[in-house]
């Protein structure tokens, strides 16, 4: 009897623990969706420096001091370069940048709502990239996202999933990422329009406008005891174990004074740097990109309302228009030359044209000069007729 009442007691703290610790998905929608054929589990520690990365403004870089002994070092950077944003160059300027980042934290997901949202994720080509192996307490989320208000990645003010998912929108946007979190719980209405949005938040991907993370914890982990997404990060007197000229980053203590108001000249910085892929309003892509540098005209991306609309599921950008310069209006002259114009605020030549015309016209006059050359070469060592051969002969012979 004792036997039997000690393995249930044994086998009831196993499910305790087991619920304790409850995985977590994260979905990961890229316009590159990278396909795989299973979802790998990554710990807690790993997860956090992922999401640091894709919601940093600037190279995010950290010696990884904080991951778990059972972790590899080499696994977990492999983890962080396949999950997280890609690299810049080193040695040179690309054009290319990567698109707005979104994360959305989810708190409070009932089982039937993370099925459901599955579900409509995997039907659309985005399956959990991957799991949280031991997700943390409400608590260690609460830390999180103070970190990510420190960092200037996280709203100030509680932020409307609508606007959020528009980076032209400042109240949720106020560079190239935005951090936002909701409790299911709390805000049972941001499910539904979680679910309404994945039509938009799909085009947007899919035209590379924007990236979204989505971390989904279900309410089980409302009552974990891990407190921290971080042991090491969050335990202040871990930290003293470090250079004392390193800066720390940390879920629960400030390491970083928060961001302040940019001045005039700090957005007019920001926006050549990266202009928003979307605008809600027909006058701020006019003010914005200076009325696509005179280039083109401000046009509603999807067609979701009227040329004038300001409806936050709007998405205004520049439709670049071709420039055509003549060479003077003086009676005699004629010709004209048709400029293309590219880019985001319509501020670049499009000299694909041109290139392929003298790269094309470049490479017929070497193959036409090449074949001539060997034509005649190929003649030049021809032997002469021998009727022409016997005259030549008999001259020589008087």
């Amino acid at each position: 009897m004792r036997l039997l009442a000690g393995l249930t007691a044994a086998a009831l703290s196993g499910l305790a623990a087991a619920a304790s610790q409850q995985t977590a998905d994260v979905y990961i929608l890229t316009a590159n969706q990278q396909s795989s054929s299973e979802t790998p589990s990554i710990p807690k520690e790993v997860a956090r420096h992922i999401l640091l990365q894709r919601a940093s403004r600037q190279p995010y870089g950290s010696d990884l001091r904080d991951i778990p002994s059972s972790t590899d070092t080499e696994t977990a950077v492999s983890h962080i370069a396949r999950f997280g944003t890609g690299p810049e160059p080193l040695f040179s300027q690309s054009d290319k940048t990567n698109a707005p980042q979104l994360v959305v934290i989810l708190e409070g997901v009932t089982y039937q709502q993370s099925h459901d949202l599955k579900d409509a994720l995997s039907q659309a080509g985005h399956p959990a990239a991957f799991r949280v192996s031991d997700a943390p307490s409400a608590a260690a989320n609460k830390n999180l996202m103070t970190l990510f208000r420190q960092l200037g990645s996280a709203p100030s003010q509680p932020c409307d999933l609508a606007h959020a998912l528009n980076p032209a929108n400042e109240e949720c946007w106020s560079g190239v990422s935005s951090v936002v979190n909701y409790d299911l719980q709390n805000t049972s209405s941001t499910y539904s329009a979680l679910l309404a949005s994945l039509p938009q938040i799909n085009k947007l991907v899919a035209a590379s406008d924007l990236e979204v993370t989505l971390l989904v914890l279900p309410d089980s982990t409302r009552s974990s005891k891990i407190n921290s997404w971080s042991t090491l990060a969050g335990n202040p007197t871990n930290n003293r174990r470090r250079d004392s000229g390193e800066r720390v980053i940390t879920d629960s203590t400030v390491v970083w004074p928060a961001p302040s108001t940019p001045t005039r000249s700090a957005k007019v910085n920001i926006q050549k740097k990266a202009i928003p892929a979307c605008f809600l309003s027909l006058d701020a892509c006019k003010e914005a990109t200076n009325d696509c540098s005179g280039h083109g005209t401000c046009v509603n991306k999807f067609g979701t309302g009227n040329a004038t609309s300001s409806d936050a599921r709007a998405c205004f950008a520049c439709k670049c228009m071709a420039t055509v310069v003549r060479r003077g209006d003086e009676p005699g002259t004629s010709g004209k030359k048709t400029v293309h114009w590219g880019g985001n605020m319509c501020q670049k030549k499009d000299v694909s044209v041109p290139f392929w015309l003298i790269t094309g016209f470049t490479i017929t006059i070497v193959g036409a000069v090449t074949f001539a050359i060997g034509l005649l070469f190929s003649v030049g060592q021809e032997q002469l007729p021998g009727v022409i051969g016997a005259g030549v002969s008999r001259g020589a012979s008087k």
